[in-house]
């Protein structure tokens, strides 16, 4: 089942809702996880941020800063690696290829 982004977005702003003046929201992607030296377990995300925002990539933060005129959520993540991805498969270079326009990356 796929989540609108329209659901993410009413999620994020019902949280940014309960927020305090001058205060940010800081929610980092789980960590990954080793089983041998060379060898990963399946990764899953973190609960919370992917329930504010689908974003699956590993290594990532998300920042929600109400009132904020640049835009009030910004994702921070990994750049684009050829050579990792060869080993570890596509990488999201920034949100916006995500197609969620509401979302600023860094």
């Amino acid at each position: 089942m796929m989540i609108a982004n329209k659901e993410y977005a009413a999620r994020r702003k019902e949280l940014m809702s309960l927020m305090h003046g001058n205060s940010i929201a800081i929610i980092a992607s789980a960590p990954e996880k080793i089983r041998s030296r060379d060898t990963h377990y399946a990764y899953k995300q973190n609960v919370t941020l992917s329930y504010l925002s689908g974003f699956p990539e590993p290594e990532s933060v998300m920042a929600l800063i109400p009132g904020r005129e640049q835009g009030e959520v910004v994702i921070f993540c990994r750049d684009k690696d050829p050579l990792r991805e060869t080993w570890d498969g596509y990488r999201a270079v920034s949100y916006t290829h995500l197609t969620l326009p509401t979302i600023y990356s860094v």
